[in-house]
């Protein structure tokens, strides 16, 4: 894994550290994905694929030499207060002994996946349901349960992963797998990890986060900040979870949760400035800047350099440079 220590950074450089890649339930290649983010100027990335960091290597060794940094990242399943919240996890180093116990967790998570996905396509098979399209779909990935979903829609037993979903539950199987929040949260911080709860303000059946809730999460868990940047939000979901954020001593970060081109949305230029005390907390700095780091309307990062002089937008010379690795952390 890969950080740039000392790395320092613009106000208006181009951030988001929430994608996804076909190492989970996304469709980015690895490389389609840097092509995109490298067309347009991104400086900080990271993919945070669903409880895996198989594509995350890939990432850095094309992202690197094309002037980006890239974060290691992983959105890992959790279980709170009777229903999931996904974690989004940074910087950890999976290879350092430190991290054994995070690791650990991860490979059960994998196991456990694996395991559903399995029970599903037998249940689903005993129904005279046949998935002919399985290895196509899977392509000689670890199988996963949305591997399940998507054949069904392909092979004409489902219109969608929503009515997929329901035929798996109602065959025997909910393809549920998680594990406790506090148990991950502690894990990930065990092995350097910084954990930042994803999409407070996205309804996934469970209701927003409330502040009361994030009160009694924090009494529980140790979690490092909110993503309260986000591709849903309007400024007033954006202002509400900053602030929920910043009044609790909590650190805000910034993603798209893209998964495909234009799928829900492309990876989105968030300016480094809105984030700046996350960056830090990485081993970044960031330029100083004068004014809020973020107001209602704030022009995004592309924005913000359109309207700058032509010198202002070269890449620096740090940013062509070979990033060095991360040094072990006791």
């Amino acid at each position: 894994m890969f950080v740039p220590p000392n790395e320092c950074l613009q106000p208006h450089d181009a951030v988001d550290v929430h994608m996804h890649t076909l190492a989970s339930d996304g469709d980015w290649t690895p490389q389609e994905l840097v092509d995109h983010l490298a067309e347009r100027e991104f400086r900080v990335i990271a993919v945070c694929d669903h409880d895996t960091m198989r594509s995350v290597d890939e990432v850095i060794e094309r992202a690197q030499p094309r002037g980006m940094i890239v974060v290691p990242g992983i959105e890992v399943t959790t279980e709170w207060d009777r229903r999931q919240w996904h974690l989004l996890v940074y910087n950890v180093d999976m290879e350092l002994p430190r991290s054994q116990r995070f690791r650990q967790l991860i490979t059960e998570q994998d196991d456990n996946l694996r395991a559903a996905a399995e029970r599903a396509i037998e249940l689903v098979e005993n129904q005279g349901k046949q998935l002919k399209s399985l290895d196509e779909v899977v392509a000689g990935r670890p199988l996963l349960p949305v591997h399940v979903l998507r054949t069904l829609i392909k092979d004409g037993h489902a219109t969608n992963l929503m009515t997929a979903h329901r035929l798996v539950i109602n065959a025997g199987e909910d393809l549920k797998v998680d594990t406790p929040l506090d148990v991950t949260v502690a894990a990930a911080r065990e092995a350097g990890g910084i954990c930042i709860v994803a999409h407070p303000g996205r309804d996934d059946g469970g209701g927003l986060m409330s502040e009361e809730q994030l009160d009694r999460m924090l009494k529980i868990a140790a979690i490092d900040g909110l993503e309260g940047h986000y591709r849903s939000y309007s400024d007033t979901d954006t202002t509400k979870y900053r602030s929920m954020a910043i009044d609790r001593g909590l650190v805000v970060s910034c993603g798209s949760d893209s998964h495909a081109p234009g799928h829900p949305v492309n990876p989105k230029p968030h300016a480094a400035r809105w984030v700046a005390p996350f960056l830090r907390r990485l081993g970044f700095s960031v330029e100083p800047f004068r004014g809020a780091s973020w107001t209602p309307g704030a022009p995004d990062a592309a924005e913000i350099k359109a309207s700058l002089p032509e010198k202002h937008v070269t890449v620096s010379d740090t940013a062509a440079g070979v990033l060095q690795p991360l040094r072990a952390r006791s």
